[in-house]
């Protein structure tokens, strides 16, 4: 619940969601900060190692 709060919302449903990108559901650069900073690591960390292409 830390986590949904940190990024603005009030239940942990969008990142259910964004995590399996249902609904359409996805991360915003800004909610990938905020979440860097609560999770303590390098927002870069969340981009490294990943060879498939995302569909935005």
């Amino acid at each position: 619940m830390k986590l949904a709060n940190a990024i603005g919302h009030d239940s942990v449903g969008h990142i259910a969601k964004a995590e399996l990108h249902s609904f359409g559901k996805k991360f915003n650069l800004d909610q990938l900060y905020k979440i860097s900073k609560v999770l303590q690591v390098d927002i870069a960390e969340f981009f490294r190692d990943h060879e498939e292409v995302i569909d935005i």
